[in-house]
């Protein structure tokens, strides 16, 4: 997954270096929320049913548990805080956030590039597969799209792990809301910063340095995993 639709609009906007400072000042993790580490991801039997998988404790889990009923208000206050906690550590990158979210509502224009991949905008789940495979691309230097079978297969990860977060399943619509938009704002601002840095080993390097950063603090070990079609596995 690549999202260089909505991404390529967002490149435009971010300034060199803005996406380093604020992946490190702005964690969706900033609130309560689960860390999911490698251990929780990695070797997860993938042969659950479509839409159900099996936690570590065997419990069957509807992946429709971590969806919510987002709420426009609430969605624009998300997004105001989200600049707020990026303008101490980076005034200028947030004056270029602030411009970006004047466009239109972000992640909406998303919903439609999500459901090439069998994904939605208003399920955690789905929103941390979107921010796991673009910080391990980030982390990688790694344009290449992903399939729809290997989204499906790193949702069905993420949902078997965030299983053995209670409540996180049974979080209220603004709870979830803020932490499944803190991640989609997170992952097209990492696939926004891969598409601008292009080529360029430098700012790879930077990107690459702030996506490990960032994934490390919320319990997540970039360098210890390879992306395959069956999901996240452990790096050889």
């Amino acid at each position: 997954m690549s999202l260089r639709t909505v991404a390529a609009v967002c490149a435009a906007l971010l300034v060199p270096g803005a996406a380093q400072a604020q992946y490190q000042m702005i964690s969706p993790m900033l609130f309560e929320g689960p860390r999911i580490s490698l251990q929780d991801h990695a070797n997860r039997g993938s042969s659950a049913p479509a839409g159900r998988s099996a936690s570590p404790s065997g419990l069957q889990v509807d992946a429709r548990s971590f969806a919510y009923r987002p709420d426009p208000a609430r969605r624009r206050a998300n997004l105001a805080r989200f600049v707020d906690r990026s303008r101490a550590a980076d005034p200028q990158g947030a004056e270029n956030l602030a411009a970006l979210f004047a466009q239109g509502d972000l992640i909406e224009r998303m919903r439609p590039e999500l459901a090439k991949y069998g994904l939605v905008i208003d399920n955690v789940a789905d929103a941390y597969t979107v921010w796991w495979i673009a910080a391990w691309q980030a982390s990688r230097g790694s344009h290449d799209d992903v399939s729809a079978a290997t989204a499906a297969a790193i949702r069905r990860q993420v949902v078997q792990s965030m299983a053995s977060t209670p409540a996180l399943r049974t979080a209220g619509d603004a709870g979830k809301q803020e932490m499944a938009e803190a991640l989609l704002v997170q992952g097209v601002l990492l696939s926004a910063a891969l598409e601008q840095a292009g080529d360029d080993r430098e700012q790879l390097a930077a990107l690459s340095r702030a996506a490990v950063q960032g994934a490390r603090g919320m319990g997540v070990d970039l360098s210890a995993m390879t992306l395959t079609e069956r999901g996240f596995v452990p790096a050889q």
